[in-house]
């Protein structure tokens, strides 16, 4: 699992990219997914 500090900076970028107005709803979950992969957490 994460650290302290990964967690934060990945839960930054997680809300920074859910609350946007800029990209598509498609978009964001492509985001969404990546960034959980990222972290070893597979759908």
């Amino acid at each position: 699992m994460l650290g302290k500090r990964q967690k934060k900076a990945y839960d930054n970028f997680y809300d920074s990219a859910r609350n946007n107005e800029i990209l598509d709803s498609k978009t964001t979950l492509m985001i969404h997914l990546a960034a959980a992969m990222a972290v070893g957490c597979y759908p």
